[in-house]
């Protein structure tokens, strides 16, 4: 890809992050507006509690991942590699999108061995984790489950697996576009909007992190994003 056309592809991405974020904050506006009103009960206030949560989460998610973009382009993130859990990480997480999860009643399973550590940065795996939770939470139907596993590969690597139960992925294109470096992005089983900024940003923490990833469908529903890190070794 030439300079020219990736200024180009950034600038779309760039205006279509802009529309995302205007249109998760706006719901916060009027939702703000209905309870200064004082025209809802207590009950009704709880259930636009939950929903400015939601959307509050999915601006902050926006504005980071902006942050990270901005950061990378620039050449300006550090690696810091340290033993990390990446069971402790996930159910970090997993607690922070709580409230996304029960807008859907989904279930996420943490499969991930507690006594395995790996070799990486502890702030960008958790940006992994965040990126292909919300990424398996927008594309799971209501009521659908996430399940996340691990297994060690040849007592070097340790894979970590995202799975859901969604609408499956086009491989060929999503794995096209990461290696490209090009943004991908399409609306979620509930209209949930995105800035297709998630995946590429998940991609290049990968690699930085000595690692590599991979996307495939799963044999009866959903899809499945894979990532191998170098498994920690005490000297």
């Amino acid at each position: 890809m030439s300079v020219e056309d990736e200024n180009k592809n950034f600038s779309v991405f760039l205006a279509d992050a802009m529309h995302t974020l205007k249109n998760v904050i706006t719901p916060i506006i009027a939702y703000s507006e209905m309870i200064r009103s004082g025209r809802v009960n207590n009950e009704k206030i709880m259930e636009i509690a939950e929903k400015i949560d939601v959307s509050a989460n999915n601006a902050v998610k926006v504005c980071t991942d902006l942050m990270n973009i901005f950061r990378m382009r620039g050449k300006l993130m550090e690696v810091r590699l340290e033993k990390v859990s990446p069971f402790e990480i996930l159910h970090y997480f997993y607690i922070m999108i709580e409230n996304n999860l029960k807008q859907k009643h989904i279930e996420v399973e943490n499969k991930l061995d507690p006594d395995v550590f790996l070799y990486a940065d502890a702030e960008m795996l958790g940006s992994v984790f965040m990126n292909l939770l919300t990424n398996a939470v927008k594309f799971s139907p209501p009521g659908g489950k996430i399940t996340a596993y691990g297994k060690i590969i040849d007592d070097k690597w340790y894979e970590v697996a995202i799975s859901d139960e969604g609408i499956g992925i086009d491989e060929q294109k999503i794995n096209e576009k990461l290696q490209n470096r090009t943004y991908y992005s399409t609306t979620g089983t509930e209209g949930e909007l995105g800035t297709g900024l998630g995946l590429l940003i998940v991609h290049n923490t990968i690699e930085r992190n000595g690692g590599s990833l991979r996307a495939f469908n799963n044999k009866n529903k959903g899809a499945t994003f894979a990532f191998k890190l170098p498994l920690w070794k005490e000297n």
